[in-house]
């Protein structure tokens, strides 16, 4: 039975190399000893020509040797580095300022018009050393995943963005609020704010967190909106809103989760934590942070004009919207 593998992936050992010497030795097709071998009739007939003589003798040592060469002869193209010590001395300079291996090879096409050498090339000489050369790249050998890519399969009991209703998008109303996570120091992810912003209005509620597990992020979730005109809420895939559908029940609502790795998606609610951190810089513990202050923080942000709502203020707007002559953040 023939291999269905492409023959150029073939790689044939020097025991199925003396099979086909005693094969042809015995005037045996080339059809014959594929199906012996198990591979391609491409295979044994390329392998026959590129290693016969002149003298149409096939020998499995001297192919095997003829193959050895050719496999040198074509590494040394894609070793150009290495064959030139200067060369390879001086992009190791290169490297160590920290330079990528685009800049590199860009470099080296200005000053080395004779030899010119591509990125590929440049990064395949730095996965051959990976281990010490790593460090001097940006990203320290960590991937970088696009926009776009790597997005996790999406799960059936969650409803997606695209479902959210048209009126969402035109923020004509209050009620449609963003959520996330306003986190201190890696270390210490425990301590956390949960903002929550809606879209019409920019108006903000900020909860410090007692703990950062589910049930507390939905309860907070709830307590902070229960007497507000909710509609719908937009959150990210983090597993903190994984009880999305409590949320859903007790205010009567749609929840809505962003594609992963897309925080475009939710910019209002970005912005607002990025507008927190002039009162919470990142980096530091939200551990002394208490809920007054959490509570001020949002005070201040919600007294501050917008340019975006003609300079009033988003409590105004948001009191307007929901039909409200007052609302004062509790």
């Amino acid at each position: 039975m023939l291999s269905s593998k492409p023959a150029r992936y073939a790689h044939l050992t020097i025991a199925e190399r003396q099979i086909i010497r005693r094969m042809r030795s015995q005037k045996c097709s080339h059809a014959v000893i594929a199906r012996v071998l198990g591979k391609s009739r491409t295979t044994v007939w390329r392998e026959i020509q590129r290693n016969t003589n002149a003298a149409d003798i096939y020998y499995e040592v001297h192919a095997q040797a003829k193959t050895r060469e050719r496999r040198m002869a074509a590494k040394a193209a894609s070793r150009i580095i290495e064959n030139d010590f200067q060369l390879e001395a001086h992009m190791e300079q290169l490297l160590r300022a920290h330079l990528s291996p685009e800049q590199i090879a860009g470099y080296l096409r200005r000053v080395q018009l004779d030899r010119p050498i591509c990125s590929k090339t440049v990064y395949a000489w730095v996965h051959r050393k990976w281990q010490s050369r790593k460090s001097y790249l940006r990203f320290k050998g960590k991937p970088r995943v696009p926009y776009g890519a790597g997005k996790r399969s999406w799960q059936a009991h969650k409803r997606h963005i695209s479902e959210r209703p048209s009126i969402v998008a035109k923020r004509r109303r209050a009620g449609d609020w963003e959520a996330d996570l306003v986190h201190g120091t890696q270390d210490d992810s425990r301590h956390c704010l949960l903002t929550l912003n809606d879209r019409a209005s920019g108006f903000c509620i900020i909860r410090k967190l007692a703990s950062i597990n589910s049930y507390a992020v939905s309860e907070t979730m709830i307590e902070a909106l229960r007497a507000l005109p909710v509609h719908t809420i937009t959150c990210d895939n983090g597993s903190e809103f994984a009880r999305h559908k409590t949320v859903e029940r007790r205010l009567r609502c749609h929840v809505y989760f962003a594609d992963p790795n897309s925080p475009q998606q939710r910019g209002s609610n970005e912005n607002l934590n990025g507008l927190i951190r002039e009162f919470f810089p990142k980096g530091k513990s939200l551990a002394h942070v208490n809920r007054q202050q959490a509570i001020e923080v949002a005070i201040q942000l919600n007294r501050r004009p917008r340019k975006r709502l003609g300079y009033d203020c988003p409590r105004n707007v948001f009191a307007e919207l929901a039909g409200k002559s007052h609302y004062l953040v509790r």
